[in-house]
């Protein structure tokens, strides 16, 4: 039987490897109800389901007000310090106001990555007004989480995203929801190709045996754990890797390892 069987079915944290959320946000959004989306609770959950440490970014920063948005994840990861990091959310749509805010929360050390949503800010990945984040990502070996769905999608979509990717070697780039609940195959194919790709397992409507599918096409080494939290209920995400058919060494590896390798926590 699965060592951590038990305890996931008992709903307890496994305790023994550390859990680092790199897909998170907070703060309200505007089409969809959530009901735990403050820091405080959102840590509370985290110690519920033993998830160590959080990086996260604002929703309201996606078609609202990149400066307040980012401003409250300041002030989310000020309040929880070594449970809560920054993720910078910033647009193409603003590239001027983008970089000044890359400079200003990239002075935070508790600021760790730059998010991206092409979807919801109608901006393509590969939009020219999108270097300047590029350049700065790769000046500051700062990873980009980019959220990526179908192949119907004219903003950011797999082939998008690997193209982006490979044009700029140097930033280690997270495919978020790796194309969504029918995107697995074509995900693991450009991961393949693209070795600075990295796969994200942040879904609602999940593939059965995908952590299991991944770690087979492309190794435990470039899958990355997120929940989506507060959005999605972190608890079912972290039972899909604890339960999974895989060796310790790959769940350690997606859980946190992974994560260590990209970002200093220190």
């Amino acid at each position: 039987m699965n060592p951590d069987f038990e305890r996931v079915h008992a709903g307890l944290p496994l305790g023994d490897v550390e859990i680092i959320d790199v897909h998170a946000h907070m703060g309200p959004y505007y089409n969809m109800h959530i009901p735990a989306r403050d820091p405080a609770r959102m840590v509370r959950i985290m110690d519920l389901c033993g998830i160590a440490k959080t990086v996260l970014s604002p929703s309201l920063s996606w078609d609202t007000d990149l400066v307040f948005a980012n401003d409250l994840m300041r002030l989310a990861v000020a309040a929880h310090p070594g449970r809560l990091y920054g993720a910078c959310a910033v647009s193409g749509n603003f590239p001027e106001l983008s970089a000044a805010e890359l400079e200003r929360c990239f002075a935070d050390p508790a600021v760790k990555m730059i998010k991206v949503h092409p979807a919801v800010s109608k901006c393509r990945l590969d939009d020219k007004r999108m270097n300047g984040i590029y350049e700065f990502a790769a000046r500051r070996k700062s990873c980009i989480l980019a959220h990526t769905w179908l192949d119907n999608d004219p903003y950011g979509n797999m082939d998008l995203f690997a193209g982006v990717a490979k044009n700029h070697p140097d930033i280690a780039w997270i495919m978020g929801h790796s194309g969504g609940p029918y995107g697995s195959r074509h995900a693991a194919e450009l991961a393949a190709e693209v070795p600075n790709v990295y796969l994200d397992l942040t879904l609602s409507m999940c593939p059965a045996r995908q952590v299991e599918f991944f770690v087979k096409e492309i190794g435990s080494e470039r899958v990355m754990f997120g929940t989506d939290h507060p959005f999605l209920d972190p608890r079912p995400q972290v039972g899909r890797v604890a339960l999974a058919d895989i060796s310790a060494d790959d769940k350690a590896n997606i859980f946190g390892k992974n994560a260590r390798r990209l970002i200093s926590f220190e």
